[in-house]
């Protein structure tokens, strides 16, 4: 059998991360967490890291670290995949629809940040053309999204309101209604700790 790719998307606190845990149990499945360890661990002369910068001050940071994360993300798929499916945490394309196109839609980046930003962005996309054999868009409202950031209790996000859930939750399902390079499979995953049924789910499309 060919090797499998896919990409698994969705808001910040909608269950990404635990999903791939869950995933990394399965023989013949490897996952590729989004880089945030990467991200905090990038820091300034005063301690404080990349992803309290962009956080705090998105005016100011927006296009520092959205360069960063196109970067990052790449870096960490430049790996041979060595088992038979690999799940990927976010892509570029999430910074592209999502993350990015926020920043300059609410003026994060001035006119030539945004030049540049596309600039990298195709420039990236071309490069590398790793297209997925599907996304895997883990769905959940912005307000449950918001409790389970709160329960987790990452400093970095401590910033993070409802209204700017609410944006990113929209910017997604935008982006893959329109999504036709490939499959997007949708999880909705507003119940705490259901993945059993998650997981028979994919196992049914997927694996």
């Amino acid at each position: 059998m060919s090797q499998k790719k896919y990409i698994i998307e969705g808001n910040i606190g909608s269950g990404k991360s635990t999903f791939l845990q869950y995933l990394e149990k399965i023989d013949n499945v490897e996952v590729i967490p989004e880089p945030v360890d990467l991200w905090v661990s990038i820091k300034d002369s005063d301690g404080k890291n990349l992803l309290q910068h962009f956080y705090e001050d998105m005016n100011r940071n927006s296009y520092m670290f959205q360069t960063m994360v196109f970067k990052t993300r790449l870096q960490a798929i430049d790996k041979p995949q060595e088992k038979l499916i690999r799940f990927i945490e976010r892509s570029i394309w999430t910074d592209r629809y999502v993350f990015g196109k926020m920043c300059i839609e609410d003026k994060k980046m001035n006119s030539i940040e945004s030049e540049c930003y596309h600039y990298w962005f195709n420039w990236l996309e071309n490069k590398f053309q790793y297209n997925p054999d599907g996304i895997i868009y883990v769905r959940c409202s912005p307000k449950k999204c918001l409790e389970r950031i709160q329960k987790r209790g990452r400093s970095e996000e401590n910033n993070i309101t409802l209204e700017y859930l609410t944006k990113l939750h929209n910017s997604h399902e935008e982006w893959l209604n329109n999504w036709k390079q490939t499959p997007v499979f949708i999880i909705d995953n507003e119940k705490d700790d259901d993945w059993s049924n998650v997981l028979n789910i994919i196992s049914n499309q997927v694996i």
